[in-house]
């Protein structure tokens, strides 16, 4: 008798032990946690215009490749130069502005001296990369760019 009362107050005590659930997916961070989180710095970059593609030395100096991009919550963005100035009269920074559209598959960018304003598809958003394509005209001549960024 007193092994049975022993078994069914194991079975009562193991019966009542609840399954801790960890299982249940975190939920995965915003486009604009994700944009917001960090600075961007430009990696690689490809021009091509009039359907030819463009080296990069033609536009993209070394001081160019230190610069930085940081999206803010209020949709403000801030471009800094990094360490190396192209010209000691340029600005550290400049300010521009961002914004998703409605289903945040494009950004909108109104970037001082980038050829990204205006909208960009966006091709890539993570926490290691941000990859924007954009396609516009200039005087009726087409181009595009196709740029890539990665944490500051």
């Amino acid at each position: 008798m007193k092994k049975l009362c022993l078994l069914l107050a194991s079975v009562v005590v193991l019966g009542s032990c609840k399954k801790n659930d960890d299982t249940s997916p975190s939920a995965a961070p915003t486009r604009t946690a994700l944009l917001t989180a960090k600075s961007w710095r430009l990696s690689t970059v490809i021009v091509t215009v009039g359907g030819m593609a463009v080296p990069s030395s033609l536009f993209l100096q070394d001081c160019d490749k230190d610069d930085f991009y940081k999206f803010n919550t209020d949709k403000t963005a801030i471009v800094d130069a990094g360490p190396t100035k192209c010209s000691p009269s340029d600005p550290q920074t400049e300010s521009g502005t961002w914004a998703f559209n409605s289903n945040e598959t494009k950004l909108t960018l109104m970037l001082p001296n980038s050829a990204l304003n205006g909208d960009a598809d966006i091709k890539e958003l993570s926490a290691t990369t941000l990859h924007l394509y954009s396609s516009q005209s200039v005087s009726g001549t087409a181009y595009t760019v196709d740029a890539t960024f990665v944490p500051n």
